[in-house]
């Protein structure tokens, strides 16, 4: 009797696992929805057993409002149960709020939690969203331009995809000197990629794509202002 329940148990273990760990990262990945002209909500999410850790970003009234974190970092944690997710958000605003996370398939719904949190913060009360493919390659483009010669690289997918993945690197000309950055796309008022931002200290390398274009700043003051062109 043992070793038939023992038999049984192993037969029928693959596929319970299987679905198990199936849903264990059914919050994984990033999640973008938008109401046009008006705001996007992107939330990049990482599940691990019942936890989920990962980032919030809300841009509202037409870009004038924009709550997301810096570069690489976590304002968002929470757990799981069964398809739905609790979670807290801290704002760039100094605020803290809770939202409920209900997944089906590819799409999510965002419910802001009632009477949710304190201080100041730009949150939605209701919102759909869906989930991004996941990349398979980053996508690469070259420019030039006087002085430099730039390779910049999409690492969520396809070039003019809304990556906060985005790498630089810079070789000057005059002496083959490098410089390697990572940064974020830059969105128009209606959620489309015009061109790509990276943060060196205080200096900022910023790309504008139609027509290309490198603007190197430090604060107010612009450094370096060349046009370029797509190289094949």
């Amino acid at each position: 009797m043992k070793t038939k329940i023992a038999a049984f148990l192993l037969g029928a273990g693959p596929g319970l696992f299987s679905l198990q760990a199936m849903a264990a990262g059914e919050f994984t990945g990033q999640w973008t929805g938008e109401e046009k002209d008006q705001s996007t909500l992107t939330l990049q999410l990482k599940q691990t057993d019942n936890t989920i850790t990962g980032s919030y970003c809300y841009i509202t009234q037409n870009g004038n409002r924009i709550d997301c974190p810096a570069e690489g970092e976590n304002n968002l944690k929470g757990t799981v149960n069964n398809h739905r997710a609790r979670v807290e958000f801290t704002s760039s605003f100094g605020g803290a709020g809770y939202a409920n996370l209900d997944v089906d398939g590819e799409n999510m719904v965002w419910n802001k939690a009632p009477s949710s949190g304190q201080g100041k913060y730009y949150a939605p009360q209701h919102y759909t969203l869906t989930k991004k493919p996941q990349a398979t390659a980053s996508e690469r483009r070259k420019f030039e331009t006087d002085k430099f010669t730039v390779t910049l690289a999409n690492k969520c997918g396809e070039f003019k995809t809304p990556c906060n993945n985005m790498f630089y690197l810079g070789v000057r000309k005059s002496d083959n000197s490098v410089i390697t950055l990572q940064g974020k796309t830059v969105l128009n008022a209606s959620g489309d990629v015009v061109g790509s931002e990276y943060k060196n200290g205080d200096v900022t390398y910023r790309v504008d794509y139609e027509p290309v274009k490198l603007t190197v700043s430090q604060k107010e003051n612009v450094l370096i202002e060349q046009p370029g062109q797509w190289l094949k």
